[in-house]
Protein backbone atom coordinates (compact mmCIF):
# COMPACT_ATOMS: atom_id res chain seq x y z
CA UNK A 1 0.00 0.00 0.00
CA UNK A 2 1.39 3.43 -0.92
CA UNK A 3 1.89 6.09 1.75
CA UNK A 4 -0.94 8.25 0.36
CA UNK A 5 -3.30 5.27 0.30
CA UNK A 6 -2.34 4.31 3.86
CA UNK A 7 -3.12 7.85 5.02
CA UNK A 8 -6.55 7.64 3.38
CA UNK A 9 -7.29 4.40 5.22
CA UNK A 10 -6.08 5.85 8.51
CA UNK A 11 -8.21 8.97 8.08
CA UNK A 12 -11.32 6.82 7.55
CA UNK A 13 -10.57 4.57 10.51
CA UNK A 14 -9.24 7.09 13.05
CA UNK A 15 -12.60 8.71 13.79
CA UNK A 16 -14.13 5.31 14.50
CA UNK A 17 -11.30 4.51 16.89
CA UNK A 18 -11.60 7.78 18.76
CA UNK A 19 -15.39 7.68 19.24
CA UNK A 20 -15.85 4.00 20.05
CA UNK A 21 -16.56 2.96 23.65
CA UNK A 22 -13.56 1.44 25.39
CA UNK A 23 -15.28 -0.16 28.35
CA UNK A 24 -16.32 -3.81 28.50
CA UNK A 25 -19.33 -4.29 26.17
CA UNK A 26 -22.59 -5.28 27.84
CA UNK A 27 -23.49 -8.94 27.54
CA UNK A 28 -26.51 -8.22 25.33
CA UNK A 29 -24.36 -6.17 22.93
CA UNK A 30 -21.72 -8.84 22.39
CA UNK A 31 -21.75 -10.83 19.20
CA UNK A 32 -19.12 -12.92 17.54
CA UNK A 33 -17.94 -11.81 14.07
CA UNK A 34 -19.62 -14.01 11.45
CA UNK A 35 -17.53 -16.17 9.10
CA UNK A 36 -14.31 -15.81 11.05
CA UNK A 37 -11.14 -16.28 8.98
CA UNK A 38 -8.99 -19.29 9.69
CA UNK A 39 -5.78 -18.67 11.59
CA UNK A 40 -2.41 -19.07 9.91
CA UNK A 41 0.57 -19.97 12.06
CA UNK A 42 3.24 -17.21 12.20
CA UNK A 43 5.82 -19.63 10.76
CA UNK A 44 3.75 -19.85 7.56
CA UNK A 45 3.57 -16.13 6.86
CA UNK A 46 6.77 -15.90 4.79
CA UNK A 47 5.53 -18.31 2.11
CA UNK A 48 4.54 -17.01 -1.31
CA UNK A 49 1.30 -17.78 -3.15
CA UNK A 50 0.85 -21.52 -3.43
CA UNK A 51 0.12 -23.18 -6.75
CA UNK A 52 -3.33 -24.40 -5.65
CA UNK A 53 -4.41 -20.86 -4.77
CA UNK A 54 -3.18 -19.43 -8.07
CA UNK A 55 -4.91 -22.16 -10.08
CA UNK A 56 -8.20 -21.84 -8.17
CA UNK A 57 -8.31 -18.03 -8.40
CA UNK A 58 -7.45 -17.80 -12.09
CA UNK A 59 -10.95 -18.66 -13.47
CA UNK A 60 -12.43 -15.81 -11.43
CA UNK A 61 -9.70 -13.39 -12.47
CA UNK A 62 -9.99 -14.38 -16.12
CA UNK A 63 -13.70 -13.60 -16.13
CA UNK A 64 -12.96 -10.05 -15.04
CA UNK A 65 -10.04 -9.60 -17.43
CA UNK A 66 -12.20 -10.76 -20.36
CA UNK A 67 -15.41 -9.04 -19.25
CA UNK A 68 -17.04 -6.48 -21.52
CA UNK A 69 -19.19 -5.13 -18.68
CA UNK A 70 -20.10 -5.74 -15.04
CA UNK A 71 -22.92 -4.94 -12.61
CA UNK A 72 -22.28 -5.43 -8.89
CA UNK A 73 -23.85 -4.71 -5.51
CA UNK A 74 -21.72 -5.16 -2.40
CA UNK A 75 -22.77 -4.68 1.22
CA UNK A 76 -20.04 -3.55 3.62
CA UNK A 77 -20.01 -4.03 7.38
CA UNK A 78 -17.13 -2.30 9.15
CA UNK A 79 -16.75 -3.93 12.56
CA UNK A 80 -14.94 -2.56 15.59
CA UNK A 81 -14.15 -5.52 17.85
CA UNK A 82 -12.85 -5.63 21.41
CA UNK A 83 -11.79 -8.99 22.89
CA UNK A 84 -13.75 -10.85 20.24
CA UNK A 85 -17.01 -8.94 20.76
CA UNK A 86 -18.36 -6.59 18.08
CA UNK A 87 -19.03 -3.27 19.81
CA UNK A 88 -19.74 -1.12 16.77
CA UNK A 89 -20.78 -1.81 13.18
CA UNK A 90 -21.08 0.71 10.38
CA UNK A 91 -22.85 -0.46 7.24
CA UNK A 92 -22.80 0.83 3.68
CA UNK A 93 -23.60 -0.31 0.15
CA UNK A 94 -21.58 -0.14 -3.06
CA UNK A 95 -23.34 -0.22 -6.41
CA UNK A 96 -20.87 -0.50 -9.28
CA UNK A 97 -21.28 -0.82 -13.04
CA UNK A 98 -18.56 -0.81 -15.68
CA UNK A 99 -18.12 -1.21 -19.40
CA UNK A 100 -14.93 -1.39 -21.43
CA UNK A 101 -12.95 0.48 -22.47
CA UNK A 102 -13.49 3.22 -19.89
CA UNK A 103 -17.05 3.67 -18.68
CA UNK A 104 -17.94 3.11 -15.05
CA UNK A 105 -19.94 4.36 -12.11
CA UNK A 106 -19.24 3.81 -8.41
CA UNK A 107 -21.96 4.67 -5.89
CA UNK A 108 -21.39 4.53 -2.12
CA UNK A 109 -24.32 4.94 0.21
CA UNK A 110 -24.05 4.96 4.00
CA UNK A 111 -25.47 6.80 6.99
CA UNK A 112 -23.14 9.77 6.54
CA UNK A 113 -22.70 10.19 2.82
CA UNK A 114 -23.94 9.40 -0.66
CA UNK A 115 -21.19 9.81 -3.20
CA UNK A 116 -21.14 8.68 -6.80
CA UNK A 117 -18.53 8.78 -9.56
CA UNK A 118 -19.72 8.93 -13.17
CA UNK A 119 -17.26 8.31 -16.00
CA UNK A 120 -18.45 8.00 -19.60
CA UNK A 121 -14.93 7.59 -20.97
CA UNK A 122 -14.55 11.27 -21.80
CA UNK A 123 -15.71 13.12 -18.68
CA UNK A 124 -15.56 12.17 -15.01
CA UNK A 125 -18.10 13.83 -12.72
CA UNK A 126 -18.32 13.29 -8.99
CA UNK A 127 -21.65 13.80 -7.27
CA UNK A 128 -20.36 14.80 -3.85
CA UNK A 129 -23.91 14.98 -2.49
CA UNK A 130 -27.38 15.45 -3.89
CA UNK A 131 -26.69 19.18 -4.13
CA UNK A 132 -23.00 19.32 -5.06
CA UNK A 133 -20.79 18.04 -7.87
CA UNK A 134 -17.45 18.60 -9.53
CA UNK A 135 -15.95 17.67 -12.89
CA UNK A 136 -12.38 16.35 -12.97
CA UNK A 137 -9.89 17.97 -15.34
CA UNK A 138 -9.15 14.62 -16.97
CA UNK A 139 -11.24 11.45 -17.25
CA UNK A 140 -10.42 8.85 -14.62
CA UNK A 141 -9.14 5.56 -16.04
CA UNK A 142 -10.63 2.39 -14.55
CA UNK A 143 -7.30 0.99 -13.38
CA UNK A 144 -6.46 4.34 -11.81
CA UNK A 145 -9.80 4.29 -10.00
CA UNK A 146 -9.06 0.82 -8.64
CA UNK A 147 -5.66 1.84 -7.30
CA UNK A 148 -6.62 5.24 -5.86
CA UNK A 149 -9.93 7.04 -6.01
CA UNK A 150 -9.89 10.85 -6.09
CA UNK A 151 -11.82 10.98 -2.80
CA UNK A 152 -12.47 8.60 0.11
CA UNK A 153 -15.22 6.06 -0.64
CA UNK A 154 -15.11 3.74 2.33
CA UNK A 155 -12.09 2.65 4.37
CA UNK A 156 -10.53 0.19 1.89
CA UNK A 157 -12.19 0.10 -1.55
CA UNK A 158 -9.32 -1.20 -3.74
CA UNK A 159 -9.90 -4.97 -3.46
CA UNK A 160 -13.63 -4.56 -4.07
CA UNK A 161 -13.07 -2.44 -7.17
CA UNK A 162 -10.48 -4.97 -8.39
CA UNK A 163 -13.15 -7.67 -8.13
CA UNK A 164 -15.85 -5.66 -9.91
CA UNK A 165 -14.36 -3.64 -12.79
CA UNK A 166 -14.52 -5.02 -16.36
CA UNK A 167 -11.19 -5.55 -18.11
CA UNK A 168 -9.14 -5.12 -14.93
CA UNK A 169 -6.70 -7.79 -13.74
CA UNK A 170 -7.36 -8.41 -10.01
CA UNK A 171 -3.88 -9.91 -9.70
CA UNK A 172 -2.44 -6.39 -9.51
CA UNK A 173 -4.35 -5.71 -6.29
CA UNK A 174 -4.75 -9.15 -4.70
CA UNK A 175 -1.59 -11.05 -5.62
CA UNK A 176 1.22 -8.48 -5.61
CA UNK A 177 3.01 -7.12 -2.55
CA UNK A 178 2.07 -10.25 -0.61
CA UNK A 179 3.73 -12.24 2.14
CA UNK A 180 1.48 -15.19 1.44
CA UNK A 181 -1.63 -16.33 -0.42
CA UNK A 182 -3.09 -19.69 0.54
CA UNK A 183 -5.99 -21.91 -0.41
CA UNK A 184 -7.27 -22.82 3.04
CA UNK A 185 -10.28 -25.06 2.47
CA UNK A 186 -13.17 -26.06 0.24
CA UNK A 187 -15.85 -26.08 2.93
CA UNK A 188 -19.35 -24.91 2.12
CA UNK A 189 -19.84 -21.18 2.64
CA UNK A 190 -22.13 -20.70 5.64
CA UNK A 191 -22.80 -24.42 5.46
CA UNK A 192 -24.74 -24.17 2.19
CA UNK A 193 -22.82 -22.97 -0.89
CA UNK A 194 -19.93 -25.01 -2.35
CA UNK A 195 -17.00 -22.63 -2.00
CA UNK A 196 -13.24 -22.15 -1.97
CA UNK A 197 -11.65 -20.16 0.85
CA UNK A 198 -8.39 -18.23 0.38
CA UNK A 199 -6.34 -16.15 2.77
CA UNK A 200 -3.74 -13.52 1.93
CA UNK A 201 -1.33 -11.52 4.06
CA UNK A 202 0.08 -8.37 2.51
CA UNK A 203 3.49 -6.87 3.09
CA UNK A 204 1.83 -3.95 4.91
CA UNK A 205 0.24 -6.45 7.37
CA UNK A 206 -3.28 -6.14 5.99
CA UNK A 207 -4.79 -9.63 5.82
CA UNK A 208 -7.80 -10.79 3.85
CA UNK A 209 -10.01 -13.83 3.47
CA UNK A 210 -11.86 -14.43 0.20
CA UNK A 211 -14.64 -16.93 -0.42
CA UNK A 212 -15.70 -17.73 -4.00
CA UNK A 213 -18.18 -20.22 -5.42
CA UNK A 214 -16.81 -23.60 -6.42
CA UNK A 215 -17.85 -24.02 -10.07
CA UNK A 216 -16.62 -23.48 -13.63
CA UNK A 217 -17.48 -19.78 -13.57
CA UNK A 218 -16.85 -18.81 -9.96
CA UNK A 219 -18.28 -15.71 -8.33
CA UNK A 220 -17.01 -13.91 -5.23
CA UNK A 221 -19.16 -14.48 -2.15
CA UNK A 222 -17.39 -12.59 0.61
CA UNK A 223 -14.18 -10.68 1.20
CA UNK A 224 -13.10 -10.03 4.77
CA UNK A 225 -10.27 -7.55 5.28
CA UNK A 226 -8.52 -7.17 8.65
CA UNK A 227 -6.74 -3.82 9.00
CA UNK A 228 -5.74 -4.27 12.65
CA UNK A 229 -2.04 -5.11 12.28
CA UNK A 230 -1.51 -2.40 9.68
CA UNK A 231 -3.03 0.14 12.07
CA UNK A 232 -0.84 -1.06 14.93
CA UNK A 233 2.30 -1.04 12.77
CA UNK A 234 1.62 2.51 11.63
CA UNK A 235 1.80 3.73 15.23
CA UNK A 236 -0.33 6.81 14.58
CA UNK A 237 -3.31 5.54 16.57
CA UNK A 238 -3.49 4.41 20.18
CA UNK A 239 -5.50 1.23 20.02
CA UNK A 240 -6.97 -0.31 23.17
CA UNK A 241 -5.99 -3.88 24.17
CA UNK A 242 -7.88 -6.56 22.28
CA UNK A 243 -8.82 -4.11 19.53
CA UNK A 244 -9.60 -5.32 16.01
CA UNK A 245 -10.96 -3.50 12.95
CA UNK A 246 -12.29 -5.64 10.12
CA UNK A 247 -14.33 -5.09 6.97
CA UNK A 248 -16.81 -7.63 5.63
CA UNK A 249 -17.80 -7.19 1.99
CA UNK A 250 -20.72 -9.40 0.93
CA UNK A 251 -21.34 -9.71 -2.81
CA UNK A 252 -25.13 -9.58 -3.27
CA UNK A 253 -25.10 -9.11 -7.06
CA UNK A 254 -22.16 -9.98 -9.33
CA UNK A 255 -22.90 -10.09 -13.05
CA UNK A 256 -20.44 -10.35 -15.90
CA UNK A 257 -21.29 -9.04 -19.39
CA UNK A 258 -24.52 -7.59 -18.06
CA UNK A 259 -26.00 -4.97 -20.44
CA UNK A 260 -25.61 -1.46 -19.04
CA UNK A 261 -27.38 1.62 -20.35
CA UNK A 262 -25.07 4.48 -21.38
CA UNK A 263 -27.05 6.79 -19.06
CA UNK A 264 -25.59 4.95 -16.05
CA UNK A 265 -22.22 6.56 -16.71
CA UNK A 266 -23.40 10.15 -17.31
CA UNK A 267 -24.20 12.66 -14.59
CA UNK A 268 -27.53 14.43 -14.93
CA UNK A 269 -27.46 17.64 -12.97
CA UNK A 270 -30.09 17.91 -10.28
CA UNK A 271 -31.95 21.20 -10.12
CA UNK A 272 -30.26 23.46 -7.60
CA UNK A 273 -27.03 21.44 -7.45
CA UNK A 274 -23.89 23.55 -7.11
CA UNK A 275 -20.78 22.90 -9.17
CA UNK A 276 -17.45 23.17 -7.33
CA UNK A 277 -14.07 23.84 -8.93
CA UNK A 278 -12.56 20.84 -7.15
CA UNK A 279 -13.16 18.20 -4.50
CA UNK A 280 -10.98 20.22 -2.15
CA UNK A 281 -13.12 23.33 -2.65
CA UNK A 282 -16.22 21.39 -1.66
CA UNK A 283 -14.69 20.01 1.54
CA UNK A 284 -13.14 23.38 2.42
CA UNK A 285 -16.58 24.98 2.25
CA UNK A 286 -18.10 22.16 4.31
CA UNK A 287 -15.66 22.73 7.23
Amino acid sequence: MSRSKRLRVLSCVSLMVFVMPVGQPRAQDQKTPDAEPAKIAPDDVDAVADADAVAALQPLFNQLIDAKSTRVTVELSADTIIDGAVINTQTSVYQIASQIPGQFTIYLKDEQQRVRIFCDGETTTIALSEKAFTVLEKPLAMQQAVFELPLPMGPYPEPILALTMAGIDPTLSLMTGMKSVRLLDRNKFRGETPAIHFQGIQEDDVSWDLWITQDERPKPLRLRVDLTEMLRANGGLELPPGYQYALRFDFKVWRIDHPNAASLFRYNKIEGAKEYESIEAYFDEAK
